[in-house]
């Protein structure tokens, strides 16, 4: 009888311990609720709704308010620069300074839930410390940028610096105190920004070279030097375009009949689109005020005009806007051919025919494989040749000659109007005839690959892989995916990352990988399968008119040790342009090209700019040394 009652007293004992389980949490959330709503250690906004996804957008939109409330104050450097003094006004200007954290940055925000649908309450709350975390992480996203610019002005390539130089100045404009930022040299850099890319902007000039019809051809330089690459708009006489000039050309197309003899383009800097994939950036530029460049603003005029002199009361060398003024690289004698006669002459009817667009003239001229390059070439958009043509003849294996020197322009009109510059190159097989075409890599890659001191490195082995990168860069852009196909071995480590918003528990699994850094993004990387890869490459193909691709600086390792294989770590700057999405990031290839007639690609990798250079991979990742 003891232990029937002793039984009896235990089962009691559980269910009053089961029911304090089930009141508790309920009490310590009601506890936790008020406790929030009534300490100063946290930002909350209390919204209501018919779902509980209603309700948490009501209340993530008091949650901003009140920090917009609270931090107003001491916004100093923004409200004093971009508002006319008024308190809606500027409480409107943090506001939306805080808004760009809520959509990109606040992922600490913590939420509770009251109430069942039809009628829910919600509340979302974030600690205060917090806060400076987030202003912290810009502010070294920011200067991490300037960084990246400054690298890119120095080689040129003045579309990247202005993108990074306005994307920094436009985070650091969202901090709470943007005037107490400085640079290692001790500068303001909310202040500084602005002057270099308004100093940067002045030293861009833009010549008129001709016009042949619609098309009218630039020269474009910064400080009196080539630009790598620029973008700008420019209006046809009917509707907004977009133009881009690389290696010191570019070419504008007007709208047909529409004659003038002053042109006005726009240089770009604010780079929204490319923004994309970056839910940070996006909603900084979308909310922040523009800062207007009158210095963007260039006018053509259709006769040709001087070469501008230095501006006042600098010299020519201050002129420079950090761009080296060494003397440009050049090849090696005994990398270049001599050229004959009969060299010279298929190559200039090639352009003659590109010029007049008599195409079909010189068929008879190319091997079937370089015809079907050719054909694929003069279906690339609108097409026609640039300036003069200055041809060099190199030597390459097995005893062709490679023909480099022609530029042409490129327009496509599907969508907003784009028209860019590419060098093409020629490839002549033994009995001078042409077996391939494909588009160079621009004056700064070509350099590194062909000019720079390698020791060890024979002529044949630098022209190899300049031939090979060319022809991996023309067959994105012409969309030649059998050849992409051929090129990549069947068990090639093909890995993407992109950008993505920081996650307060990254997540990994066996085919993902997350990786974290100071100040940055999360980059999550993925790994696909050949034909993974090629599938999704088909349907990149489909869905963009055009694709088109510049390389910029490269490092290019040789591993020696594998004697018995011609292996190659190629690391290479890549900016990625197409009717739908753009991008720029690092792209690393491992080549065996110990069949110089068939290279196999055994690893693929790509990175996004905002990686950082120690964690860009190499070929140390995947092969000990």
């Amino acid at each position: 009888m003891v232990k029937e009652n002793a039984e009896k007293t235990m089962i009691k004992m559980k269910r009053i311990v089961f029911l304090f389980l089930l009141w508790l949490p309920a009490c310590l959330m009601a506890d936790n609720w008020d406790v929030i709503i009534t300490s100063e250690d946290y930002y909350f906004g209390v919204g209501h709704g018919k779902t509980e996804v209603e309700a948490s957008e009501h209340a993530m939109a008091f949650l901003v308010e009140m920090i917009a409330t609270h931090v107003s104050s001491e916004f100093t450097g923004l409200i004093e620069a971009e508002t006319i003094g008024t308190e809606s006004t500027a409480k409107s200007s943090v506001q939306s300074c805080i808004n760009s954290y809520a959509h990109s940055s606040l992922t600490n925000v913590g939420k509770m839930t009251r109430g069942r649908e039809p009628d829910v309450t919600v509340l979302r709350y974030m600690r205060r410390t917090e806060l400076m975390k987030i202003y912290e992480d810009r502010i070294a996203k920011a200067k991490d940028m300037t960084l990246i610019a400054a690298e890119a002005l120095e080689k040129g390539k003045v579309d990247m610096a202005l993108q990074y130089y306005y994307w920094a100045y436009s985070l650091l404009r969202s901090v709470q105190r943007p005037s107490e930022v400085k640079d290692s040299e001790g500068r303001v850099l909310v202040n500084w920004l602005p002057v270099k890319i308004a100093e940067i902007l002045s030293d861009v000039q833009v010549r008129f070279d001709g016009r042949d019809g619609d098309c009218v051809d630039l020269l474009v330089e910064v400080a009196g030097r080539p630009v790598s690459s620029l973008l700008f708009n420019y209006s046809d006489g009917r509707a907004d375009c977009e133009g881009r000039a690389a290696d010191g050309r570019s070419m504008i197309e007007m709208a047909p009949g529409y004659e003038t003899d002053i042109y006005h383009l726009n240089i770009e800097y604010e780079f929204k689109g490319q923004a994309r994939g970056d839910d940070e950036m996006q909603s900084v530029l979308a909310v922040m005020p523009k800062r207007v460049f009158p210095q963007a603003e260039k006018t053509v005029r259709g006769k040709p005009t001087p070469s501008p002199s230095p501006r006042e009361g600098s010299s020519k060398a201050d002129n420079v806007v950090g761009i080296p003024m060494e003397k440009p690289l050049q090849p090696s004698a005994s990398q270049l051919a001599t050229k004959t006669s009969a060299q010279e002459e298929v190559v200039t009817k090639v352009i003659e025919a590109v010029q007049t667009r008599r195409y079909s003239n010189v068929q008879r001229l190319f091997t079937l494989e370089g015809l079907e390059m050719y054909n694929q070439l003069i279906a690339y958009g609108k097409g026609r040749v640039v300036g003069q043509p200055k041809m060099q003849y190199y030597k390459s294996a097995n005893g062709k000659v490679v023909a480099r020197g022609l530029q042409m322009s490129f327009s496509f009109n599907r969508g907003t109007k784009t028209t860019f510059v590419e060098d093409v190159i020629f490839t002549l097989d033994s009995d001078n005839r042409i077996s391939n075409v494909a588009f160079g890599l621009g004056k700064v890659a070509e350099d590194d690959i062909l000019c720079k001191y390698a020791p060890g490195w024979k002529d044949e082995t630098r022209e190899l892989i300049m031939e090979f990168m060319e022809s991996y860069k023309t067959a994105y852009c012409l969309k030649r995916l059998d050849y992409i196909r051929d090129i990549f071995a069947d068990d090639a480590v093909i890995i993407v990352g992109n950008v993505a918003r920081r996650r307060t528990s990254p997540q990994t699994d066996s085919n993902h990988r997350t990786i974290s850094q100071e100040g940055q993004e999360v980059i999550h990387y993925n790994r696909y399968s050949k034909d993974q890869y090629l599938k999704n490459l088909e349907r990149c193909f489909q869905r963009n008119e055009f694709i088109n691709i510049r390389f910029s600086n490269n490092d290019i390792q040789w591993l020696e040790k594998y004697d018995k294989e011609e292996l190659f770590a190629i690391q290479i700057g890549q900016e990625y342009n197409s009717t739908t999405y753009a991008d720029k990031g690092y792209l690393f290839l491992l080549v065996d090209m110990t069949d110089h007639d068939a290279p196999q690609i055994k690893i693929r990798t790509w990175q996004p700019h905002e990686v950082a250079m120690d964690k860009l991979y190499n070929a140390g990742d995947f092969y000990n040394e």
